[in-house]
């Protein structure tokens, strides 16, 4: 990729930025989602030009360029600039993303610590991004990761529903309530419900398996608490395809109110999932024209109206204010001021961002109906998810 982007830069005069891209694959209707966006940013085609290399969405062809790109970081090459996908389960369906455990790679010194630039760049409002969510991408060398896009899980009720509890609360303290409806939001994906899986610094999952075995069958226990009448409720991961979709009957965007339930984690808050996130390579031979393009992609109306966030990116943009009435018309993420406030509350209740991968895999194939099953599959994916970390 480097000697490619070497011999067009002679050929053009141009510096060129080569950019490795993993995001979801919708190329029927974004073909190209990425180049249609930078088109627009000043200096695009006059001062640097673009290298962009798709990986695969699957099969053989996948791990192969996959491999290769691995090498080359190894060597002290590879792109100037990572656009990722953290696929999960539960939202999508793919392969395993390209950085397996992007926490990991910060201390494997994969990525470039972004501080000067962020410190230095006049049009980045940093405080108008879900603070939790971009803590994820630092660590005590500075920032790293910037996350993109991100989600969470919410039960939705209509609006004439009002819970009596007082929010926030642990899951613990939902499964005992007494409200039917507070109890069907005990009943998200486990991993949201854990709240923080590893512990980095050891390789180790944060958990015990014995404590999640109690915790699954604690899930399945409360299911069956729920009255039949009251189990057509759901959990949601936040996503477009909840505002803008003909195939649901949710919508955030129409005449429609929702009361929302967070799927609260062990310590009693929200678990955010990264699904998108933007790092420059410490080899970067362009680092500086790099993090130019991160700094187009913070930018706001860029993350609600371009088709990069809108068709390629899962969740919701990091910038907070995505959905208030001063969203433009052409976005996606239009809501009513009920739907946008409430979803603003959950937000403020994130405690625990993740960037999903391997460990959620594991816990997504937790069986929970039948003890037997249950012990089985969990002693079968605790098992993998040490193996997993302890390769990390």
């Amino acid at each position: 990729m480097q000697a490619t982007a070497e011999y067009k830069e002679e050929r053009t005069g141009l510096p060129v930025v080569s950019i490795l891209v993993d995001l979801p694959t919708e190329t029927v209707y974004s073909p190209d989602a990425l180049t249609k966006t930078l088109s627009r940013m000043l200096g695009y085609g006059k001062d640097f030009s673009l290298l962009v290399e798709a990986l695969p969405s699957s099969g053989q062809e996948r791990d192969i360029a996959a491999s290769r790109i691995r090498t080359e970081i190894m060597a002290g090459k590879g792109p100037d600039l990572f656009l990722c996908a953290q696929r999960m389960r539960g939202l999508s369906s793919g392969p395993d993303p390209f950085f397996k455990f992007p926490v990991k790679a910060m201390s494997n010194h994969i990525f470039m610590p972004l501080d000067n630039y962020i410190e230095k760049a006049e049009d980045i409002d940093w405080d108008s991004f879900q603070p939790v969510v971009m803590d994820a991408g630092r660590n005590k060398e500075g920032q790293q990761i910037i996350p993109l896009a991100y989600t969470f899980e919410v039960a939705l009720f209509d609006r004439s529903y009002t819970p009596q509890a007082q929010f926030p609360m642990t899951w613990e303290q939902m499964t005992e309530d007494p409200d039917p409806n507070i109890r069907v939001a005990t009943q998200g994906l486990i991993y949201n419900v854990i709240g923080d899986l590893a512990d980095y610094a050891k390789d180790v999952p944060a958990f015990s398996e014995e404590e999640l075995l109690s915790w699954v069958a604690k899930q399945y226990e409360t299911w069956q608490t729920i009255p039949t009448d009251s189990r057509d409720a759901k959990c949601y991961m936040l996503d477009r395809q909840l505002l803008s979709s003909p195939n649901t009957d949710i919508s955030l965007s129409g005449e429609q109110e929702y009361t929302m339930i967070p799927v609260y984690n062990m310590s009693g808050g929200v678990t955010a999932n990264i699904t998108t996130f933007a790092a420059v390579n410490r080899n970067a031979r362009h680092p500086d024209e790099a993090f130019r393009i991160i700094e187009y992609l913070l930018d706001p109306e860029v993350q609600q109206t371009s088709s990069l966030f809108q068709d390629r990116m899962e969740g919701l943009p990091v910038y907070t204010g995505t959905g208030n009435a001063d969203t433009p018309q052409n976005s996606y993420w239009q809501m009513n001021e009920v739907n946008y406030k409430a979803i603003t509350a959950v937000q403020e209740q994130i405690n625990v961002a993740n960037f999903p991968g391997p460990l959620e895999a594991c816990l997504w194939e937790v069986l929970w109906f039948d003890e037997d099953a249950r012990k089985k599959s969990v002693h079968e994916q605790y098992v993998l998810m040490e193996m997993l970390l302890a390769e990390s």
